[in-house]
């Protein structure tokens, strides 16, 4: 989980990539987020001003249709009444069809003015037909009391029914009561043809605008038409037309119309437009948005490219220079014409390099002289340490030289008391020139070098151990211990005075037992030599590993005190460490871990 998120940080923060690469990237998120936020923005006001202004050319076309639509009506009725007030149709109806018969169809005749006047026909009273002028099939298949009981007639008046679909065609009745002294004495209804051509209906279209399509239908829903045939019905509230209608077409268009009243009929004027005409001046300004933006993003990307190159050149240079000031290398000064802030920083930079260059040589300069001087005090400090060995060893011989002589030549004078000093001199003697081949074995090895080769340390433990004179008494536990890589000299000292020390302070005990072992900690090797002898007490274990250090007197253990200073002396020089943990009585453990190869 750690490792996705922290994969998912560097991804959003963008660390894999180059200031060069992220300056860019940055400039193109900005852009983007402020031509999106203000572009949607922007485009959800121009679509709400178009929405707005196609619902009022909705509206206004709808208004301005249905007084277009009123007026001819009106002028149809204005018609109607005025044949009524004819005295020949009137002498026809009241002779039941007999009198002024000729005048009467000249009359009704003169009336009938294009082809959508279908039939006239003249009715007495009792709503029976008296004359007829034009296309009687149409007046057959409608009923005169279905259009009458839609219709309320009075004296004077006159109407216009509702558009009825019989077969292919469409008509609309136009009933006018023929009035005599306020009495109706008979109705003239003309049947009206519901038709128009393609042509017309194309005229019309561009007079309403690209898009637009004209509906005309009955206000109580019955029956809608494009004015060239029926269409399926509109999903309107026939009692709230006020409002704008939303819904989609036959094709599955999204549309909005507007609906009118048309007065003086019962029928409705709907104007649809398509959705999509409404908004193409949006999606046209969303598309320009997006085109501009585009660009813009484009020429920010590369802008920012150009600056973020001029910013990173002297930056790159900045850095080869100093990778090669830490490497050692004698860097060239970085070139620079820049005023601003990186011209500055170049300036002190190359400030910075003249004077670690003029620092590292008079360092080179100091440290030719230190190691001159090393080098002397190392030769002065060998031939001390040959003489020191050389003249100081001659005295140490005439010491048991003489002493020797003393025991062998007055052996029969001396004393037993006298005998033990000349032993006891010996013994010091010879502790004293051990003592300085242990001083100058650590000495000599604080100056060497370590030489790493194939170590097989069980092999190499193993002859250590047969090389001993310990007899039978000691049990040995060793385990399978791992090859290493080290000074092959110098690891046969750490194992020789390890195995010595253990076997020397469980010397006393009556089953001695001693174990040698391994183990593994990370990348790093554990030895451990194990006694059950005499331990010591854990707190002064760390002066087990300093010179002359000594934790039981020489009278109890012989010993020099330098053996475990050379361990640690010898496992520092190959990176590891060196401690030792005990309990008086019980035994002690001494460890040394090494990096693993």
């Amino acid at each position: 989980m750690k490792k996705y998120l922290r994969s998912l940080y560097r991804s959003i923060t963008f660390t894999g990539l180059s200031i060069q690469q992220r300056l860019p990237l940055l400039v193109c998120l900005l852009l983007c987020s402020v031509i999106l936020t203000f572009g949607f923005a922007s485009y959800y006001g121009v679509k709400q001003a178009a929405a707005d202004t196609g619902k009022n050319r909705l509206r206004m076309l709808a208004d301005n249709l249905s007084t277009m639509f009123t007026q001819s009506s009106q002028s149809l009725i204005t018609l109607m009444l005025a044949t009524t007030k004819n005295e020949a149709l009137q002498k026809n109806i009241l002779s039941g069809g007999t009198a002024s018969q000729n005048e009467t169809v000249s009359l009704l005749n003169k009336i009938k003015k294009d082809s959508s006047w279908v039939l006239l026909d003249v009715l007495d009273s009792a709503k029976t037909p008296v004359l007829q002028s034009g296309y009687t099939g149409a007046a057959r298949s409608l009923s005169l009391d279905t259009i009458f009981s839609e219709l309320n007639v009075g004296p004077n008046t006159c109407a216009v029914g509702k558009i009825y679909a019989t077969g292919d065609s469409m008509y609309y009745p136009v009933v006018a009561s023929v009035t005599d002294k306020n009495k109706i004495i008979g109705y003239l209804v003309s049947w009206r043809l519901v038709s128009s051509t393609k042509q017309s209906l194309e005229q019309l279209s561009k007079l309403l605008g690209t898009g637009a399509t004209l509906y005309v239908g009955n206000a109580d829903g019955s029956l809608w038409t494009n004015l060239m045939k029926p269409v399926p019905r509109k999903p309107i509230d026939n009692q709230n037309i006020q409002q704008y209608f939303q819904y989609k077409d036959q094709r599955g268009n999204n549309v909005i119309s507007a609906v009118q009243r048309i007065a003086t009929t019962k029928w409705l004027v709907l104007v649809e437009f398509s959705e999509q005409t409404i908004m193409e001046s949006a999606n046209s300004f969303l598309n320009w948005i997006f085109i501009v933006g585009g660009i813009l993003i484009t020429l920010g990307i590369l802008l920012t490219w150009i600056m973020s190159y001029n910013i990173i050149k002297p930056l790159n240079q900045l850095t080869a220079s100093a990778i090669g000031i830490a490497s050692g290398e004698r860097t060239t000064l970085v070139k620079t014409t820049r005023l601003d802030e990186l011209g500055k920083l170049v300036k002190a930079f190359n400030t910075m390099a003249e004077k670690i260059q003029l620092t590292q040589s008079d360092l080179e300069t100091k440290i030719r002289e230190r190691t001159k001087e090393l080098e002397t005090a190392k030769n002065e400090m060998e031939s001390f340490s040959y003489s020191v060995s050389h003249d100081l060893r001659a005295p140490l011989r005439g010491i048991i030289g003489f002493t020797s002589i003393l025991e062998e030549d007055y052996t029969d004078k001396l004393d037993d008391e006298a005998k033990r000093i000349c032993l006891q001199i010996k013994k010091n003697t010879i502790k004293m020139g051990n003592l300085i081949d242990d001083l100058l074995a650590f000495s000599k090895l604080g100056r060497s070098d370590i030489m790493k080769t194939h170590i097989n340390t069980s092999r190499m433990v193993q002859e250590i151990v047969d090389g001993l004179n310990s007899g039978e008494k000691i049990k040995w536990n060793i385990q399978s211990l791992p090859d290493i890589k080290g000074d092959s000299n110098a690891f046969t000292q750490v194992w020789v005075n390890l195995i010595t020390n253990a076997v020397k302070y469980s010397q006393n005990k009556e089953c001695p037992e001693i174990e040698i072992g391994t183990t593994q900690q990370g990348k790093q090797t554990v030895f451990f030599v194990k006694d059950n002898g005499v331990g010591f007490d854990q707190r002064y274990a760390g002066n087990l590993f300093k010179v002359f250090q000594r934790l039981h007197s020489s009278t109890e253990f012989e010993g020099t005190g330098i053996g475990l200073a050379i361990v640690e002396k010898v496992i520092s020089k190959h990176a590891g460490r060196v401690w030792a943990e005990a309990e008086k009585e019980k035994g002690a453990v001494f460890y040394f871990e090494i990096p693993a190869e």
